[in-house]
């Protein structure tokens, strides 16, 4: 998992529109796996706690956990009632961020339970200023996973995260049409340019194209292209 340093302006625009203006409970999803989650979750975790929050960060992405990275667990042995599920609860480092790790296969379906999780969500926001969430992929069905669009839901907010450049139109709008079927209060949506390249290196890369007819001169055009603030504009 990639961990964005917190004074990004970009995370505290975020930030800033959600936890930031009161929100307690905050969701973050995608129509796919890969698509940032758990980065974006971690670095609101990080920015609310550093806002003097007390702030737990919860994983339910059964399909792909990486919050295990930092708890030093994978999974945990989650059981539908509060006390036990504070039991493992992970303390980070930081005086006032706690991790829970994604729940083991065996408690999946207990945790599916509307009841179960609205009990679990309002006892956290008992011991805690704010609780963000780090969904499974909206779109990913059939599989062992608790449904995102449910815990969207129960959340005061969701933020969609997509992936620009890979994730398709019609993904987008299937995960969203899930989203708003299930009443989700959405945030906003984030572009996650990671894999979408930015302008100055597009052309810089067809430039290449040219060299068997203009070597030289494509070398001093390659040369140009990394130094000007017109091509280096970022979009």
């Amino acid at each position: 998992m990639i961990k964005l340093p917190v004074n990004y302006l970009e995370i505290e625009e975020i930030y800033s529109n959600s936890l930031g203006k009161g929100m307690r409970s905050l969701a973050i999803t995608a129509a796919n796996p890969g698509e940032g989650c758990s980065t974006l979750a971690y670095a609101l975790s990080k920015r609310s706690e550093l806002d003097g929050k007390k702030t737990l960060l919860v994983e339910v992405n059964i399909l792909h956990p990486e919050l295990g990275d930092i708890s030093g667990r994978q999974h945990t042995d989650w059981f539908p009632t509060a006390q036990s599920a504070d039991a493992n609860i992970m303390r980070t480092n930081d005086l006032n961020l706690d991790v829970l790790p994604a729940p083991c296969d065996s408690d999946v379906l207990r945790f599916r339970n509307i009841a179960t999780m609205s009990k679990l969500i309002q006892h956290w926001l008992e011991n805690y200023d704010a609780v963000i969430f780090d969904t499974s992929p909206v779109n990913a069905r059939n599989r062992n996973n608790i449904p995102a669009e449910t815990v969207c839901a129960m959340a005061d907010g969701a933020v969609f995260m997509v992936m620009a450049g890979v994730t398709q139109q019609t993904q987008f709008k299937t995960a969203l049409d899930r989203l708003t079927q299930n009443d989700v209060s959405l945030v906003g949506v984030v572009f996650n340019d990671y894999q979408n390249p930015m302008m100055v290196d597009e052309i810089y890369r067809e430039t290449y194209r040219l060299d068997k007819w203009f070597p030289g001169t494509m070398e001093k055009v390659r040369r140009y292209i990394k130094r000007s603030s017109f091509f280096n504009i970022q979009l």
